[in-house]
């Protein structure tokens, strides 16, 4: 199950960049230089557990629900896009914020064996230059992707808040387990 699910994010990404490439000025998408950052995303950050997984042997198995909930950081972004979420939901971009923030913080204690505070502390580090990125090619290149100050502000709230919910749930499964 965890292939089949892993093979569907993976082909929904390529979509979700096949579609900005091919109409860069859709509302959905101009002004927020969404093709070249999804580009990123997939040429790079996507491959992270394939990479690791085939060239460094980091696990004996390959983790597909690890890699799952990391692809989902950029699934539910691209999504969101696609769908028109953050344009037709004014607070929509608060869910993304949650959880990719806390999703990155998972992956990081499970899949990477961090400590709880090293993992959440890494996300919200992440999370944070993502923001200030985000501010800076507002100002610096003219793109609108953040409303004003308590956008970011937000933003951060709930991927701290996020990053604690996801760490604390992991701790809780992984106390369980051992049972």
């Amino acid at each position: 199950m965890g292939l089949i699910l892993n093979i569907a994010i993976r082909l929904s990404i390529f979509y979700f960049l096949g579609e900005v490439l091919l109409f860069p000025d859709d509302p959905r998408f101009a002004g927020k230089a969404i093709p070249i950052r999804n580009f990123i995303i997939v040429i790079t950050l996507s491959l992270l557990f394939p990479i690791l997984y085939f060239w460094q042997k980091k696990w004996g198995r390959y983790p597909f629900w690890w890699d799952n909930l990391y692809l989902s950081i950029f699934w539910l972004d691209m999504a969101g896009n696609s769908f028109n979420l953050y344009d037709s939901y004014f607070y929509f971009d608060l869910v993304p914020h949650l959880h990719s923030t806390a999703a990155f913080a998972a992956v990081l204690l499970g899949a990477f064996g961090f400590s709880f505070w090293a993992g959440v502390g890494l996300a919200n580090i992440v999370h944070m230059l993502l923001e200030a990125q985000e501010y800076y090619t507002d100002v610096l290149l003219k793109t609108h992707n953040v409303r004003g100050t308590f956008d970011t502000v937000n933003d951060l709230t709930v991927g701290l808040l996020g990053t604690i919910i996801y760490g604390l749930i992991y701790l809780g499964l992984t106390r369980w387990r051992r049972r």
